[in-house]
């Protein structure tokens, strides 16, 4: 069965960008939310991968994680943040992020990156 990605993201243009780029890689199963709160009344549709922004209204992507973990669910989460703090780098990865992108000028070059160069992972770009 073709994977299933959630894209969490306030931001509705970045949810249809991250969307176009996936179907262009022939991902057709996509869910996008666009609030932390949203995400996790889904959780049970059980993503392959969640594309996770930090800086939404309401929760952010810190609790989100935080709220997945206090309920022992694990996911493969790449969060997707415009800022540049190596505290919240450190903070997410500890929390079981295995990718952390910036959004900026390479945001589609690193998630090319990051989708080529996963061997393990359940989602990958051919």
């Amino acid at each position: 069965m073709e994977p299933l990605i959630s894209i969490v993201d306030d931001d509705i243009f970045f949810q249809n960008y991250i969307s176009a780029f996936l179907r262009q890689h022939n991902f057709n199963r996509v869910i996008s939310y666009s609030t932390g709160e949203m995400c996790l009344a889904n959780i049970d549709k059980r993503p392959d991968l969640i594309i996770l922004d930090h800086d939404m209204n309401g929760l952010s992507g810190t609790d989100v994680l935080k709220e997945m973990n206090r309920q022992a669910n694990v996911f493969d989460v790449i969060m997707v943040s415009s800022r540049d703090d190596e505290d919240l780098i450190q903070s997410v990865v500890k929390l079981g992020v295995k990718k952390y992108i910036k959004k900026d000028n390479e945001l589609q070059k690193n998630l090319k990156e990051y989708f080529s160069n996963i061997n393990s992972h359940k989602v990958s770009i051919t």
